[in-house]
C-alpha cells in the first residue's frame, strides 16, 4: 500500500482513539440539582455531623427511576455513600434516598443504609460526586 493511503487510516484511528478520551457527559439540570440537594441532606440526615463529611457520591437520579405505577414517573431512588472522617480515620456511610425530580425541593432527607457501615473503603461503583 502506498504511504497516502496511510494517512487516512492513521487520521481515523487517532481521530477514534481521541473521542474516547471525551469526558464524560454533562449532568442533565435535573440530576444536577437532586445531587446538590443529595450532597446537602444525606449525610446529615444519616446520621453523619455536617462539618465531618468530606464528599458524598451518589447513582446517578435519572438512572434509578422507580418503575411502578402506583407512583409518579418522576420519582427515583438512589443510593450515596457519604465520606467523612473522625477520630478513627476515614470513613464511610450509606444511605438509601428517595426523591421526585417534579418537587422542590426533591427530596428532605435519606434513610441510613447500614450494609456498609463504618467501613475504611468504597469498593463498589460506579457512582457520580454529588454536590
Amino acid at each position: 500500500m502506498p504511504r497516502r493511503a496511510y494517512f487516512p487510516l492513521v487520521a481515523l484511528t487517532l481521530a477514534v482513539a481521541l473521542s474516547g478520551c471525551a469526558g464524560a457527559a454533562p449532568l442533565s439540570q435535573k440530576d444536577a440539582a437532586a445531587l446538590t440537594t443529595l450532597a446537602a441532606v444525606a449525610g446529615p440526615t444519616s446520621n453523619v455531623p455536617a462539618d465531618a463529611i468530606t464528599s458524598t457520591e451518589c447513582w446517578l437520579p435519572s438512572d434509578h427511576l422507580v418503575d411502578d405505577p402506583s407512583v409518579a414517573d418522576t420519582v427515583w431512588k438512589v443510593l450515596c455513600r457519604v465520606h467523612y472522617t473522625d477520630d478513627s480515620g476515614d470513613r464511610y456511610q450509606d444511605a438509601t434516598c428517595i426523591g421526585d425530580f417534579a418537587k422542590d425541593p426533591q427530596l428532605d432527607h435519606c434513610y441510613r443504609w447500614a450494609h456498609y457501615d463504618f467501613a475504611p473503603t468504597f469498593p463498589d461503583f460506579p457512582a457520580v460526586t454529588a454536590g
